[in-house]
């Protein structure tokens, strides 16, 4: 009869507990959320995070103290949100150095599993571009010229183990030719380098290296991306070349702590999707050089899965380091 009876006040504390996680999401927000930027004021991060912040306060009906906390490559914001309560209250902008963090940085103190991925909110396709002398107009033409050019051609990176280093290695090796890698204290002065005829390459993101294209000073190649962007129709993709390098874009997202009640983050996942469907949203994406693309939470974090188990191996290869 005791046992019986420790089974049946189990069930109602269960349950009562369920009700109260649910009337707890129901009324979710009753106070603003602190949003976590992982990059300082008025980069991409930022101007994303609080484009869509503006339209989720309409929605919610709270709005966002905006946090930027920038350093190490991002690790100290996503640390952050990593050790955070996981009560709804701190979310987290993340992207895509989140994914290398996780293969470059020793004792990093958190992994994947201390996220639950919200939703994914726009790419931000990279470009190969070359010097404006270059006898080429696409990814194969680059990498059989690449292979000929004696005694090798030489490549600009924002330093070793980020992004653009590891995205000339990933192609680099799955095309098949040889190149130098000359690493710089940020990307300005690789992009000043490529100019000036010091270096014969670099991967860049869209925003920085428009004026330059525009201009007739570089010459844009390949774009990582899915398809065409509108900002440079006449540049193809990796894909139309035959190199599948739509993975090698940049993302941009959000996500809490783990142990968020999943009725919250599917309540913000939903009104993300909402935001990055209104087209004036669209627009501005489209004009800071990203492509709008919505995940949710479960797409989102099987995305995120993929793209450190994509990173990882190329990481160790390369013996990147972190950047410091």
């Amino acid at each position: 009869m005791r046992a019986l009876i420790r089974i049946v006040l189990g069930v109602l504390v269960a349950v009562a507990a369920g009700q109260a996680a649910g009337q707890k999401a129901a009324d979710y927000p009753t106070k603003p959320i602190r949003w976590i930027i992982d990059f300082p004021p008025a980069g991409v991060s930022d101007i994303l995070t609080r484009t869509v912040g503006q339209k989720l306060t309409e929605y919610l009906g709270q709005g966002f103290v905006y946090d930027n906390r920038p350093g190490a490559n991002g690790v100290i914001a996503n640390a952050l949100v990593a050790k955070a309560p996981s009560d709804g209250y701190t979310l987290g902008f993340i992207s895509q150095p989140l994914s290398l963090q996780l293969t470059l940085v020793p004792n990093l103190g958190f992994s994947l599993k201390d996220f639950a991925p919200v939703a994914l909110i726009a790419e931000y396709p990279s470009l190969l571009v070359v010097q404006a002398k270059t006898p080429v107009d696409n990814a194969k033409d680059f990498s059989a010229w690449a292979k000929k050019k004696s005694p090798s051609i030489s490549y600009a990176s924002s330093g070793a183990g980020g992004a653009q280093h590891l995205a000339m290695e990933l192609f680099r090796k799955v095309a098949g030719f040889d190149a130098l890698h000359v690493p710089y204290n940020g990307s300005a002065a690789g992009m000043i380098d490529l100019m000036g005829g010091r270096v014969d390459a670099v991967f860049v993101n869209v925003p920085g290296s428009l004026p330059h294209i525009r201009a007739g000073r570089v010459k844009a190649i390949a774009l990582a991306g899915r398809a065409r962007m509108r900002v440079l129709p006449e540049v193809p993709t990796f894909a139309e070349s035959g190199y599948p390098f739509d993975t090698l874009a940049g993302f941009a997202g959000a996500a809490f702590p783990a142990g968020t009640p999943k009725a919250i983050v599917n309540r913000m996942s939903a009104e993300i999707a909402k935001v990055v469907k209104l087209p004036d949203i669209q627009e501005r994406i489209f004009n800071a050089g990203g492509e709008p693309r919505y995940l949710g939470p479960e797409e989102f974090t099987k995305y995120l899965v993929d793209d450190v188990k994509r990173w990882a191996p190329l990481i160790k290869e390369a013996g990147a380091t972190p950047q410091t």
